[in-house]
């Protein structure tokens, strides 16, 4: 076998990189490694999922100007639109923070700490708001998901 393939295959077996992977993932996120770790066995393991998905944020926010987001924010958008958005955003900044933990709590596809980071600047909201809202959005998420799928999963065992 392939040295390469043996050293992921190796990284597979070790359930605390599968979460800790799937935590910073922006498919799967703190949805996708807690319904891991309950599917294990192991609900702790959420919890180094819940560590890895916060860590989102900040590597999006060191990203921000390499990739150059605010250009191409205008471009998609506009200048006349984005200027709008930020005046908006200005206004109603402690607004905007609640609803950026809720829109990063929300366990749905879409919704969580990269998209929300992403919106967040392109509103303008200062760089430590974003993060406190993906860590009160993530520990949202993270809670109502595991009671979701602690039910969900002891639910199918009685059966």
């Amino acid at each position: 076998m392939n040295p390469v393939l043996e050293f992921l295959a190796s990284l597979l077996q070790n359930p605390w990189l599968v979460a800790f992977a799937l935590g910073f993932l922006p498919i799967s996120e703190v949805r996708g490694a807690t319904i891991y770790a309950l599917s294990v066995g192991k609900p702790e393991l959420a919890l180094v999922g819940a560590f890895a998905n916060v860590l989102a944020a900040p590597a999006v926010l060191a990203l921000w100007n390499v990739v150059n987001i605010p250009w191409w924010g205008r471009k998609i958008v506009g200048k006349n639109l984005d200027e709008r958005i930020r005046d908006f955003a200005a206004q109603h900044e402690k607004l905007g923070f609640l609803a950026l933990a809720v829109f990063i709590g929300i366990p749905l596809p879409v919704t969580g700490v990269y998209t929300g980071t992403l919106i967040g600047r392109l509103v303008g909201m200062k760089r430590r708001m974003i993060f406190a809202a993906s860590v009160i959005g993530v520990a949202v998420a993270g809670v109502i998901t595991f009671v979701v799928f602690s039910g969900l999963l002891s639910g199918l065992r009685l059966l």
